[in-house]
Parts: structure tokens; C-alpha cells; sequence
């Protein structure tokens, strides 16, 4: 809870339950034909431009392009992002200091406001602060996930503690507070504020409430150990994760023959075999790696049900961890107010109450039982019996009848898929991405391209730098958007003007562009081939560029709700609607070729692996409504607070109604002696919100069929859905606005587009329990 530089890492929200996808697939990489990969063939695609050969061959054939790591160290250094302070470790830690008595200068300024005009400036001058931190910040928090350099990660993390300290001081400043207050509450002072202005203050103003700065002493005082304690029982819960589970558990060694023999050979190299009671058996560690394997290829049903209650038994520890912080988390709320944490959390998203929340996954539930039924059915011949150990044998056999999935890697390299999302917002927006040389010390290691996104005017819209391949020095972040620097206007700025590379004029005004950082862990470029990506890291750029793409195009004037600052359950909708057009036919046609013989991507493929992933699409479906439960009624009101509670309510959870499967029931009920809630990690940074990952790919999809009338590989629809006159209207009344007003009023300006009756618009732009009703009516959510 942060009212200034509140830091912004969007990572791909990744399946919880995955039915039998654990083997890794390698490709092959050859070397790619030089002459061939410089032309795509133009039975399938369009003609290629030049442009788009520098944007593919950026990514493609880094060792042929200026792109290579040649010109990394040389001449003078420039300043990381293009940030002239960010020259050095030590510049850096200067650049930070500077921020500081920037935010000074603009805190003494607000306090000092007296004047109708000063006070006016109030809310700029918080943005402005804001800005001022989060520039600094945001990127040392980058620096310490991907910089190879152990000076800039040392410095990084110095510069982040000690601005964090200063941020957390401003974040409970009472005189702030009053100052904001008092404008916001003056009707001559107010009335002046656009829009977007009313929405950034009413964003400090929560946040400086939820830092409990309205409290009495007391009650603040309070308000600052349970947050102390909610902090560290956060990270105690987290590290439990890795510790190793208690015990072994004892496995006939004749029951692991249909395992993979590198895992059995594995086993028995870790534990030597033993005879007992005069079967040869072996001691194996439940951990998640085991697991894996043997409930998914182990035939013996006695032996599943063993290693899965090893692996759900849960260590205590994080049992205790775990429950200490939903204790926590329910007193702060109460302290600061609010009748639960879930309460506290919900108050400024998109569902703003737990019983919208309820309201809307009972929808989806009622929608989705026939399908998590229809799917037991065909698992086994009396689904009845099916527990929840021998799921994943029996969707894995069902797999295996199907055969292996294509391989579609070598129609992916990873420059013809961003060179065909260029030309997809090109289609949509009128934005194409172009490869850009960077200056001497502009990026932290020579793998990272620069992309720029530019409009048909050529006027630049923002800096997207792309950091996608793997590496021993990077974090293990998976793939995810770093917000480096918001887009703001700064012509009118308070104090000191700022003035860099990244400040451009527009319609006589001045604005300070998007920065963002792309990360993932592709595999890396190998000499003289491109890098290829597998299907799903094909869907993973295509989100993470939904998320850039945002940043670029949601430019409303102020720092504080620019891009993707919006509220957790709508900040997905535009990252999942692009996985939407990844999959469209008429998409894979503009890029997907093979990167030796250019012959375009047999539709076929892609269809045969649509359908088998819709085939348990409804399992992941089932998880993901059950976790969303879940983590509702952790942060409820009603915590019977005993020992081991939180396995009660897990238990209650798994005998709601809402995941009755009159087929199997079994298959999803609770194992005694089972405490799966010890392994709930995004509990601790999706606290009450997990049920987001839902309504955003349902949000993605209503708008993916009623707005771009999207074609689908697995129904063969033929509708393109690249249609300029529905991507200005997403664009319009959506992606412009980031965080800057209402998400329901933007979703219901997205769908009135004749597709929807008026009521039904009228209803959703209310955004209150009928509309969330109405949500969990639409289309299922394609996992």
C-alpha cells in the first residue's frame, strides 16, 4: 500500500494445474539458410519491408545485424534507458540522493500551498513527486533482476532500501494528507480538476488511507506492527516453499518401470534400493519433481495415493506462516476500518465487494459443471472412482491415445513474431515497432534490443527494450513488464522542468514518454540460427506485448495512472486479448513461416493443438475457480482462528456446491491429512484478488467476439480480426485512459458497438453486483 512510486512488475499469471505437459520438448536448431531468411514467402504472407527485415533480423541474426554485441563497450557510456543520470553505480546512487531532495522541494511546496493557484497544483505536485521516486526506483528494481554487473546490483539494492525508507515516510505524512484533502473537498479548487485529475487524487487519497494516516496514535501504532508483521510472515511463508519436504516415501521399485527412464535412473541414484518384507523398493522424495512423474505415469493407484499425500501433507511451518498472515491481514483491515482484508482490496477494483466476487465465479461455475463433468466421463469408465492422485494418470493416458502434439518451434523464430506484432498494431492502431541501434551503456547487456514505437506520423509514442533471452545473471522473474519510466505531461511541471531524450513536443505541449522493459527466458541465440520459440512462449510475447502496448497508448497527462497503473482485475485484459490474436489464422498468417523453407504454418497444426488443449481445458478451469474461492474466503470476515483452520476452510471450500461434479466428485474432493493451502503462494501478492486471472479472460474474450468478431483455429471462423475500426475503439475508449477512469465505464463503451443490447450496456457500466452477474453469464474463459 503505497500512495507514491507504487512498483509495477506485471508477470504472466501462469496455470496452477497442469494435466501431464511436464516433459520439455528440444528442438533441433540447424543453421538457418541466410538467403532463405531474408525473404518470407509471399504465397502466405505479404510482401516484406525493409523495416520489418531490420526489426526480424534485430532478434533473428543478431550476429549479422548492428545489433551484435561488437559496438557494446564502446565509447563513452550514455546512461542506462537513456537516462543520463544512470551512468554508473555511483551516478546512480547520486541520481537517487537527487530524487529525494527533488520530492522535498515538491512535499514543502504542497505544504506551503496557500494560494487558489497552489493549491490547484496540489495533485500535479503529487504526481510530480511520485514520478520524481518512481524513475529511480523502478529501475534499480530492474537492476536487480536482470543487471550482470555486481557494482550496479549492489547499488541498486542500496538505492532502492534507502528511497524505500524516504517513500514509506511520505506514504504516512499527515500534512500531505490534510493538504490533499482540503483541495479535494473545496468545490472552487476542485471543480478546475479534469477527469483524470479527480481519478489521480482520488488514488493518493486511498493509498494515504489504507497507510492508516487517519488514525489516532494508537491505532496507528497498531496499524504499524501488523503491517511490519504481515511483511515478514509474507517472506517466512515464501521461503518455506523451498524447504525439503519431511521423509521419504517408499516405492516398489518394479512400479516405476513406466516412469521416464532418466527419472528412474535419477531415483535410484539418489536413494540406493533396499529389500522390504522381499520387494526391492526405493526411497523417494515427495517433492514437486517426483510427484510430477509418478502420479502422472505410475500404474499402481496405491503407490499415487502415497506419494500425493507425502507431497499435499504441507510442512507446518508454512502452515503457521500462512495462517499468521491472514490473522494479520484481517486486523489491519479492521484497524484501518474495513470489515475484512478482502473488503480492504476489492474497495478500488473492478469488483469492488466479495459478494460481487462471489457472484461472479457462481456464474461461471453454473456455466462450467457440465464441462468438468463431461471431461470424467471420458477419463475412465466409471469416473466415480477417479481420486484427486489419479487425475493426472488418466488425463495423461488420454493424452498419450491422441499421440504427441506438433511441434511448431521452427515456424517461431522469435524476429518474425515480432515482426508480425508490429504489423498486428500496425493493423489495429496505426503503431509499428522499429528496431533502434542503442548508445554505448544504454542497456546492461548486448542480448537486449530496443524497440521503438512509432506512429504513421512518425512521431514517437515510447521505448519498449526487449530482454527475452536466458541467462545465469538474470533473476528468475519468468516473463514479465517492468514499468521504467510512465508517461506524463511535464510542460506544466512544478519546480524544475525535466528534460531528456525522452521528451518530446506535442500539439504545443511536452510529455515525457513510456519506458518499458520486456523480460522473459527464451532460449538464447545460437550462431548463424534464430532463436526459436515454442507455442507457448509465442503466447507469452504476445501477452507481455499487451502489456507494452498499454504502457505506449495509455498517455493521459498524469504519471500516476498512466499505462498499465489500473487496478489488478483489469490490467490483464489487454495483455490476454492479445493471446487472442496470437492464435487467430489470419495473425499466424502475416508472420508464422519456417525459418528454413519459409513455407507458411499448415493450419492443421495449430487446430490439432486448440483442440487438444480445450479437451481439459475445463480442469484448469475447475483449479482456477477453486483457488479464486479459496483465497475469498481466507480474507473473509469470519476466521475461526483455532489450530490448523485454514485446512478447515480448505476442506469447506472443496464441499461447496459451486464445484459439485455429479460424475466424479471424488476427483476434487479433500484428502484428509492434506493441507494444499501451504503451497497457495500467489496468496501473498494476489491477497483477495486471485479471482483477476478469471475476469480478465473472460473481459478479454466478450470483447475478442462482440468488438474484433475474432476467427478461432479450433471452429474455423473466418472473420479477421484485424480491423482498424475496432482496434481505435479498444484503443479509444480503453487502452488511452490507463488507470484514468472507471474500468467498467471503458469496458462499456468498448462493447457498445451495436453487438450488445442497451441494457445490458447500461447494466455493466454500473459496475455493481448485477454487472459482475451479468460477467459470470458471459463465455467461458478460454484457458
Amino acid at each position: 500500500m503505497a500512495a507514491f512510486c507504487r512498483m509495477q512488475r506485471l508477470s504472466r499469471h501462469g496455470r496452477l494445474w497442469s494435466a501431464a505437459q511436464h516433459g520439455r520438448t528440444v528442438y533441433s536448431l540447424h543453421a538457418a539458410q541466410r538467403m532463405g531468411a531474408r525473404r518470407l514467402s509471399t504465397q502466405a504472407h505479404e510482401a516484406i519491408r525493409e523495416d520489418d527485415v531490420q526489426l526480424r533480423d534485430a532478434f533473428d541474426l543478431p550476429t549479422q545485424t548492428t545489433l551484435g554485441s561488437s559496438w557494446f563497450h564502446k565509447g563513452r557510456p550514455t546512461g542506462l534507458l537513456m537516462e543520463s543520470r544512470f551512468v554508473s553505480p555511483t551516478s546512480f546512487r547520486q541520481a537517487g540522493k537527487e530524487a529525494v531532495v527533488e520530492a522535498e522541494s515538491l512535499v514543502a511546496r504542497v505544504l506551503n500551498a496557500s494560494t487558489a493557484t497552489e493549491r490547484r497544483q496540489i495533485v500535479k505536485c503529487l504526481d510530480q513527486l511520485s514520478d520524481a521516486l518512481c524513475r529511480v526506483m523502478d529501475v534499480a528494481e530492474l537492476v536487480r533482476q536482470v543487471h550482470p554487473d555486481s557494482s550496479w546490483q549492489t547499488a541498486a539494492e542500496n538505492v532502492y532500501g534507502e528511497m524505500l525508507e524516504f517513500m514509506n515516510g511520505l506514504n504516512t505524512h499527515v500534512g500531505l494528507y490534510t493538504k490533499l484533502v482540503d483541495a479535494m473537498d473545496d468545490p472552487s479548487i476542485s471543480k478546475v480538476f479534469s477527469d483524470v485529475e479527480h481519478e489521480v487524487a482520488r488514488s493518493f487519497r486511498r493509498d494515504f488511507e489504507r497507510s492508516g494516516i487517519h488514525l489516532a496514535a494508537s491505532a496507528h501504532a497498531r496499524f504499524v506492527e501488523l503491517s511490519s508483521r504481515i511483511h515478514d510472515r509474507s517472506r517466512t511463508f515464501l521461503r518455506s516453499q523451498g524447504l525439503a519436504p519431511a521423509g521419504t516415501v517408499q516405492v516398489p521399485v518394479d512400479q516405476l518401470h513406466t516412469l521416464p527412464a532418466s527419472v528412474v535412473s535419477e531415483m535410484l541414484q539418489t536413494h540406493a534400493v533396499r529389500t522390504h518384507d522381499g520387494v526391492a523398493v526405493v526411497d523417494v522424495v515427495p517433492d514437486d519433481w517426483a510427484a510430477q512423474y509418478v502420479l502422472r505415469d505410475c500404474e499402481d493407484s496405491k503407490v499415487r495415493e502415497t506419494v500425493y499425500c507425502a507431497w499435499q501433507r504441507g510442512a507446518s511451518s508454512a502452515v503457521q506462516s500462512l495462517e499468521g498472515l491472514l490473522e494479520d491481514r484481517l486486523a489491519l483491515a479492521r484497524t484501518v476500518g474495513f470489515e475484512s482484508f478482502a473488503h480492504m482490496t476489492l474497495d478500488d477494483k473492478m469488483a469492488r465487494t466479495p459478494d460481487h466476487v462471489d457472484e461472479f465465479l457462481r456464474g461461471l461455475a453454473v456455466q462450467a459443471r457440465p464441462r468438468w463433468d463431461a471431461v470424467a466421463q471420458g477419463l475412465a469408465r466409471d469416473p466415480r472412482a477417479i481420486r484427486p492422485w489419479d487425475r493426472d494418470y488418466y488425463v495423461g493416458r488420454q493424452q498419450a491415445k491422441m499421440g504427441a502434439l506438433p511441434q511448431l518451434a521452427e515456424y517461431f523464430s522469435i524476429g518474425r513474431v515480432v515482426m508480425g506484432l508490429s504489423r498486428v498494431f500496425e493493423r489495429l492502431y496505426g503503431v509499428t515497432l522499429r528496431a533502434t541501434v542503442p548508445q554505448p551503456g544504454e542497456i546492461w547487456h548486448s542480448d537486449v534490443r530496443k524497440l521503438e514505437a512509432v506512429d504513421e506520423d512518425g512521431h514517437l509514442l515510447g521505448v519498449v527494450y526487449c530482454d527475452v533471452f536466458a541467462r545465469s545473471s538474470k533473476a528468475h522473474v519468468g516473463a514479465a513488464h517492468f514499468t521504467a519510466r510512465c508517461a506524463r505531461r511535464v510542460d506544466d511541471d512544478v519546480g524544475r522542468a525535466v528534460c531528456d531524450s525522452t521528451v518530446v513536443e506535442r500539439d504545443g505541449m511536452r510529455f515525457q514518454l513510456p519506458v518499458v522493459v520486456l523480460i522473459c527466458n527464451f532460449p538464447p541465440p545460437m550462431p548463424n540460427s534464430p532463436p526459436l520459440l515454442s507455442w507457448a512462449n509465442v503466447e507469452t510475447i504476445f501477452h507481455e506485448m499487451g502489456h507494452a502496448m498499454h504502457s505506449m497508448l495509455g498517455q493521459n497527462g498524469f504519471h500516476n495512472v498512466a499505462g498499465t497503473r489500473c487496478p489488478v482485475d483489469f490490467v490483464e485484459l489487454p495483455s490476454v486479448l492479445m493471446e487472442h490474436f496470437a492464435r487467430s489464422p489470419h495473425v499466424l498468417s502475416l508472420f508464422a513461416s519456417h525459418y528454413k523453407t519459409n513455407e507458411p504454418l499448415p493450419p492443421g497444426l495449430l487446430r490439432q493443438r486448440a483442440d487438444r488443449r480445450r479437451r481439459f481445458a475445463a480442469l484448469d478451469l475447475h483449479a482456477q475457480l477453486f483457488m479464486s474461492a479459496l483465497d475469498q474466503r481466507y480474507h473473509s470476515a469470519q476466521l475461526d482462528v483455532r489450530p490448523d483452520w485454514s485446512t478447515r476452510v480448505l476442506a469447506q471450500v472443496h464441499a461447496d456446491p459451486m464445484f459439485e461434479c455429479t460424475s466424479a466428485q471424488s476427483m476434487f474432493a479433500h484428502v484428509e491429512g492434506t493441507r494444499w493451502q501451504s503451497r497457495f503462494t500467489h496468496l501473498v501478492g494476489y491477497g483477495a484478488s486471485y479471482y483477476s486471472y478469471l475476469l480478465d479472460r473472460v473481459l478479454a474474450g466478450r470483447i475478442w467476439d462482440r468488438v474484433f468478431k475474432g476467427d478461432d483455429p479450433s471452429t474455423q471462423l473466418s472473420n479477421n480480426p484485424l480491423n482498424r475500426e475496432a482496434g481505435e475503439r479498444f484503443r479509444n475508449e480503453l487502452l488511452r485512459w490507463g488507470g484514468g477512469r472507471d474500468p467498467w465505464t471503458c469496458l462499456a463503451a468498448v462493447l457498445d458497438n451495436g453487438e450488445s443490447s442497451h441494457r445490458e450496456i447500461e447494466d455493466i457500466s454500473k459496475g455493481n453486483k448485477s454487472a459482475m452477474h451479468i460477467v459470470g453469464t458471459w463465455q467461458l474463459p478460454d484457458m
